[in-house]
């Protein structure tokens, strides 16, 4: 005979465990994926699943062996420096928390850009120096070569026999105080590597003639036949020849226009 066993009444009626509101994580977790620079960052379900969104039953309900928990709904996140949630943390708190952290992302964001832009900066003040450094080489390059050049020369010696100016006629003398007409010629063509005769006349029969309104900078102008002056020509003014010369005894090395009755010889053709 089987003995009915009495089993003791709860008082009340059990209060259904309420399973975690899915619907707010799912929210949160919409609103954590518009967020591209936080992916990764956050633990949705470890800062909800022990929060206050899971509902405690009440003290008189029917216990639960195995609760549903928020875990077996969210699918868990890789946790990369995520804010720690305390386990009574509130959404609000957590926006919070996110709204920090994507502070902080921002502020990184800048001062990388920042960074990129200082090394661009560098970079380009390095190819800026490059450039510079290889205009300055080419630009002494071509200044050597022309110094090497007639033209060069010529520009030498025209600098050298200018640098004489104020200095006496003396007859006969060559430098480097007084000088002569030819003196003054030999002396400075000399400096520039252009040897010349001694005297005015030997200097013209070693040059050739050009028509005068051939002449260039630097040629030699003469005067006579037989040639007694020789004067170097530097430019045309006003239909003037300009010319630089040690012009005769009381005078001294000067630039004026050029004396009537002259003829070209040329430098450049020599």
């Amino acid at each position: 005979m089987s003995k009915s066993v009495s089993r003791p009444a709860h008082r009340g009626t059990a209060r259904p465990f309420r399973s975690p509101n899915s619907s707010i994580a799912r929210t949160i977790a919409g609103s954590l994926s518009g967020h591209g620079k936080l992916a990764g960052r956050i633990t949705l379900a470890s800062g909800i699943a022990a929060g206050a969104l899971v509902a405690v039953p009440a003290a008189n309900a029917a216990p639960v062996s195995s609760p549903t928990t928020l875990e077996s709904t969210v699918e868990t996140a890789p946790v990369v420096e995520a804010p720690t949630l305390e386990a009574s943390a509130t959404p609000a708190a957590m926006l919070t928390d996110i709204q920090q952290l994507e502070r902080a992302v921002e502020v990184q964001q800048r001062k990388a850009e920042a960074a990129r832009k200082a090394a661009e900066a560098k970079r380009k003040a390095a190819i800026a120096a490059k450039e510079a450094a290889e205009a300055k080489k080419k630009a002494e390059a071509e200044a050597k070569a022309f110094a090497a050049s007639q033209q060069g020369k010529i520009e030498r010696a025209i600098s050298v026999a200018s640098e004489q100016i104020g200095d006496p006629y003396v007859w006969g003398a060559t430098g480097p105080s007084a000088f002569d007409c030819s003196g003054l010629t030999q002396y400075a063509f000399s400096a520039a590597g252009i040897e010349l005769p001694r005297v005015s006349r030997d200097q013209a029969a070693a040059l050739p003639t050009i028509p005068n309104d051939q002449i260039q900078r630097g040629d030699l102008m003469f005067w006579g036949s037989p040639v007694y002056h020789v004067g170097i020509f530097l430019r045309w003014e006003n239909g003037q020849a300009i010319m630089l010369h040690a012009p005769k005894p009381g005078t001294s090395v000067r630039e004026e226009a050029a004396w009537d009755g002259w003829f070209a010889g040329s430098i450049h053709q020599a």
